[in-house]
């Protein structure tokens, strides 16, 4: 443990905050001297350096590099460093909005023209219209008729039976409006001309700076545009990845069939894979090669129907990224998005995460609301805080560019210097170490493509509602697993969500999951909403349960068994889970009662609030592009663990408008220590009493503040 910097958060710049630097007016160097200082004045020393709407100074220009020139000489004299944003404004990979001028660089996508035909009834379509790529007719019993080989200029069909016919085309959207910026993140061409335009231009001026004064690079919102992306490259990567040609199933994406779940799980498996590396592993090579670190959130973190929309099986891409993150925007808190986050970043062995957090919440946005959002991140397993932002300019409609800013111009920045150490204390307390979560909550992604059927009318996520989701079972296989993640987190049963994706990285050991990358060990597996699971998967959960291990399972019935490969089994070649080593939960609260009767917890709050409440536990069918939490919240004592060092940190988080009186039991070795993150005061517990195993201390947290309960292992 390190009381040393506790104390004095002020020696390291790598736990400290980092501001969103909007640069977005006429920048000079003698503002940003000025500016820096501000920063450094407060502990803010690592600044991510953005491009944003309202700059003067040309992008990329030679007057673009010498201010950056001298905004590294400048930091190196404070011992701060700098992030570089890798776009002006956002999403990042358009080069400020020059790579999709190609057409060949934009996203491409699947349009779909559905229609039942009656019975002797003429079906004409005019193939020259769009670039269509399969126009199929499917009969009452499943069979499907090829309209599309044998015709050329023209189709003229007249069918003996009622049938449906979907015509498949592929789309793109013009530059303007929204082409522009609906880069083909499943193109390695398209990525690697983003690099070569953004991030050699940076190497050519300041490799010699690059792991030294500049720390990384933040790529930002990184997002399909439409439902069922494409790219020319995708007929080939799927043959090769999944053994057979994906063109003549392409209508089984929004058609059911036998062969439906598995067509859909073998096109969003290779999206997801191609978009990963094509776009995070691509870059984080090129970073790695150069000596710098990566860091991005991607859009829609919250739901199971954002992620697939916006990103197929979107927490992949963590595995690229030195500092996996996301973006919280608003003032609302009780989401998943930064469990989501933290899960697959523990899962692909991160210890850093970060999050943009703090935008577009006003300029009414008042402190203690800034303390408890923040307390809520780090709960939740975040430790590296990126303010969302320091704003260079607030002149005319600069002000109103997602606000606040929570540089100089804002009413409480005189408060400042103390969250910048509280914030940096609790980023470093909980780095390093590893969360001591017993419960791994598997993510139901595969059924939930079987189910999920996008309103193809919503062309783009940008400034807009979406994504609807119009099958009614994939609505409750998103809010009643949010439903069943909140509710282990009201009763203080913290987890990691698992995404079948990283389960090579776990292994069965001594009748528990151990996680090979960090150590994290886990004694109940909760299997939620499950129709659809990989082989491994099977295989996996029949040697835990063959260990003694738990599993509980919730509205789950695994009907079809997908293999990576593409040559998924019969029916009766599937391996099956060994459903006597299941336990069946009926109710979300069998689950909490199950894992609290294989769990020990090595705390109890004998007297006083035990646990939390959520004033919003699931999110819609539907989410608003930028999504703004507004109005949730939590109440409450939070409680979440993490071991370092020999110590078990306990985080408890008092959500409640006002101070709470607890009693708590902690199993140590020794008297244990209170850190209080607000003041950097380490204590002994002055009030306690020694019992078998532990001791029991009181202590009284003021509201919106978090202590850590630090004992001796």
């Amino acid at each position: 443990m390190n009381k040393e910097f506790f104390r004095d958060p002020t020696g390291d710049p790598d736990y400290t905050i980092g501001g969103f630097w909007f640069w977005n007016d006429i920048i000079t160097d003698n503002k940003t001297t000025e500016q820096l200082n501000m920063m450094n004045g407060i502990h803010a020393d690592q600044p991510v350096l953005h491009a944003r709407f309202g700059l003067q100074n040309e992008y990329l220009s030679e007057d673009w590099f010498d201010r950056i020139d001298h905004t590294i000489n400048e930091c190196r004299k404070k011992n701060m460093r700098i992030w570089l944003y890798d776009e002006n404004n956002w999403p990042s990979g358009n080069c400020n909005w020059t790579i999709t001028m190609d057409e060949e660089y934009r996203e491409h996508f699947l349009q779909f023209e559905k229609q039942e035909l009656e019975a002797g009834k003429k079906y004409s379509l005019d193939l020259t219209r769009k670039q269509y790529i399969n126009v199929t007719a499917y009969d009452p019993n499943g069979r499907k008729i090829d309209l599309l080989s044998s015709h050329y200029d023209k189709i003229e069909y007249i069918s003996k039976e009622t049938v449906v016919i979907y015509a498949v085309y592929i789309a793109v959207d013009e530059y303007e409006p929204i082409g522009k910026l609906c880069v083909d993140y499943l193109s390695k061409e398209a990525i690697g001309k983003f690099i070569e335009t953004t991030h050699e231009k940076y190497a050519d001026h300041f490799k010699g700076e690059f792991g030294k004064i500049i720390t990384g690079i933040f790529m930002d919102e990184t997002r399909f545009c439409n439902a069922f992306v494409w790219t020319k490259t995708l007929p080939e990567e799927f043959r090769k990845r999944k053994g057979y040609d994906i063109i003549p199933y392409l209508p089984l994406l929004i058609h059911n069939t036998e062969q439906s779940v598995y067509v859909r799980y073998d096109y969003y498996d290779v999206i997801s894979d191609m978009y990963t590396e094509a776009t995070f592993k691509q870059i984080y090579d090129w970073c790695e090669a150069h000596d710098l670190m990566t860091t991005a959130h991607f859009l829609g973190e919250e739901t199971l129907a954002t992620q697939s929309y916006f990103g197929g099986d979107m927490v992949r891409g963590y595995k690229y990224l030195h500092v996996p993150a996301i973006d919280h925007l608003g003032n609302g808190i009780g989401s998943l998005d930064g469990k989501f986050a933290v899960s697959a970043s523990h899962n692909y062995g991160r210890s850093r995460i970060s999050c943009e957090a703090f935008g577009a919440s006003g300029w009414d946005m008042d402190f203690e609301s800034m303390v408890k959002i923040s307390n809520w991140l780090f709960q939740q397993g975040i430790n590296l805080i990126w303010m969302h932002g320091f704003y260079y300019s607030i002149r005319d409609e600069r002000s109103e560019d997602f606000p606040p800013s929570y540089f100089y111009q804002w009413k409480y920045w005189d408060h400042m210097p103390m969250y910048a150490k509280m914030a940096a204390r609790m980023s470093e307390m909980l780095s390093n170490g590893c969360s001591e979560a017993e419960i791994l909550v598997y993510s139901p992604m595969e059924t939930f493509w079987n189910y999920f059927e996008p309103d193809l009318d919503i062309k783009t996520g940008f400034w807009e509602e979406g994504p609807f989701i119009t099958d009614e079972k994939a609505k409750f296989i998103d809010n009643q697993f949010q439903l069943v993640c909140n509710k282990l987190v009201d009763k203080n049963y913290d987890f990691n969500i698992l995404g079948s994706d990283a389960i090579d990285n776990f292994e069965v050991k001594d009748g528990k999951i151990l996680n090979r990358l960090n150590g994290e060990t886990f004694t109940v597996f909760v299997l939620p909403l499950v129709e659809v699971l990989t082989d491994k998967m099977v295989a996996f959960l029949n040697e835990f349960t063959a260990a003694g291990g738990k599993v509980i399972s919730y509205y789950s019935d695994v009907k079809y068994v997908v293999n990576k490969n593409g040559k998924h089994m019969t029916k009766e070649e599937l391996p099956k889970l060994d459903a006597s080593k299941i336990t069946i939960a009926k109710k979300i609260g069998d689950i909490v009662e199950e894992c609290k009767n294989s769990i020990h917890l090595p705390f109890e709050i004998t007297c006083g609030v035990d646990e939390v409440v959520h004033t919003k536990s699931s999110y819609p069918a539907r989410l608003i592009d930028p999504y703004i939490h507004d109005g949730e919240t939590l109440y409450g004592i939070g409680v979440t663990r993490y071991l370092k060092d020999g110590f078990r940190i306990l985080n408890f988080t008092n959500y409640n408008e006002k101070e709470e009186d607890l009693k708590i039991f902690v199993e140590s070795v020794d008297i244990p220590e209170i850190y209080i993150p607000e003041t950097g005061e380490i204590i002994s517990s002055k009030e306690y009493e020694k019992l078998d195993g532990g001791y029991e201390i009181k202590v009284t947290i003021p509201k919106n503040r978090t202590y850590f309960v630090v004992c001796k292992l």
